[in-house]
């Protein structure tokens, strides 16, 4: 939920002014909100109109969820299941095998695993049977496993605490970093591209069928692997200027990785709205000579990145911890998200 203002506005021509009236208690609800961010001004939406002047609650839109069916698609695909770490991370993310995964305690004897890329705890009785006809429980329980196994994986590696967090963007994130992108099913591809999915099928007066999909003619899948190439970050170990006397120090630019540091969230406020790259400044770096290299950037909002500017740095450094701390750790996070290719 989140808070909006309603309030009527009254305007004063001979000031060039805009008032509003809140009153007294929600001035101070408004202004603790606020916190001098920026303000949108906006006619109030059709299901806030009816609302009197005041503070009111502001249901969020609900998040678009990923589809377990297609997801499952996706991590039973061989080159995926070898990404997320195999039958052997599988079986160790499942724990000791002293449960059968049909009747737990109700089965008694030896215990093993099934066979397969995906291999469950089964009791001895339980693993005969489904080895000469292969029990539909099992599959069931196979597939509950893998996604649960496979999203927590996700999300782990994007940062979130639960895997049903996890968005088809984070999921396109994932795959691309582990180089399995075009294993994506094409819906998931357009969702994390945030394309609407195609019109259904519908007939025409004359009992023809007719959709939408024919005339989308994009590759998503193509068009998401242009979006994910990786930075090329070669090292010359013996480049010719070191063999200079004097040599002439250039500063190291990539677009690519600034573009890659503004989609991470501000280490201040956690925000992923409006984030800048900011270049370390002060430590021996401060000056526009002296600006630094790309590499030593990390992500702030815009709010934050004016605060560290505006009151220097060495009291946002108090406030927030070292820009270096900071630096390291954008770039720790790029080299294990395989931006560097």
């Amino acid at each position: 939920m989140s808070k909006a203002l309603i309030a009527n506005p009254v305007f004063s021509e001979e000031l060039g002014l805009l008032m509003f009236n809140p009153g007294q208690q929600v001035l101070q609800a408004f202004r603790s909100i606020l916190d001098k961010s920026p303000v949108l001004l906006a006619p109030a939406p059709d299901e806030l109109a009816v609302s009197g002047p005041g503070l009111v609650e502001r249901a969020e839109p609900a998040k678009p969820r990923l589809s377990a069916g297609l997801v499952l698609e996706f991590f039973l695909q061989d080159a995926v299941a070898q990404a997320l770490g195999g039958a052997e991370r599988f079986a160790q993310w499942q724990g000791r095998a002293d449960r059968c995964v049909l009747h737990g305690d109700d089965c008694i004897g030896c215990m093993t695993w099934s066979a397969g890329p995906w291999p469950v705890p089964l009791c001895w009785h339980h693993d005969n049977a489904h080895r000469a006809d292969p029990l539909p429980a099992v599959a069931r329980v196979v597939e509950r496993k893998v996604l649960a196994f496979g999203l927590g994986r996700v999300a782990e590696f994007v940062g979130r605490n639960r895997a049903s967090e996890v968005s088809a963007a984070e999921l396109a994130w994932w795959a691309a970093a582990h180089g399995v992108h075009e294993q994506l099913p094409e819906a998931l591809a357009r969702s994390a591209l945030g394309r609407q999915c195609a019109s259904p099928d519908r007939h025409t007066a004359f009992g023809w069928r007719d959709t939408d999909a024919r005339y989308d003619a994009r590759d998503h899948i193509a068009d998401l692997s242009e979006m994910v190439k990786p930075i090329r970050f070669e090292v010359d170990p013996e480049p010719a200027n070191v063999f200079m006397l004097r040599p002439k120090l250039t500063r190291w630019q990539s677009e690519a990785y600034l573009k890659f540091v503004r989609s991470q969230p501000c280490v201040a406020t956690g925000t992923t709205e409006a984030v800048e790259a900011h270049h370390l400044i002060g430590h021996g770096h401060s000056g526009m000579a002296l600006k630094v290299h790309d590499l030593m950037t990390f992500p702030l909002c815009h709010r934050e990145h004016m605060r560290l500017h505006n009151q220097g740095w060495q009291q946002w450094e108090r406030e927030h911890g070292s820009q270096l701390e900071h630096v390291l750790a954008t770039i720790n996070k790029a080299a294990g998200l395989g931006v560097f290719g």
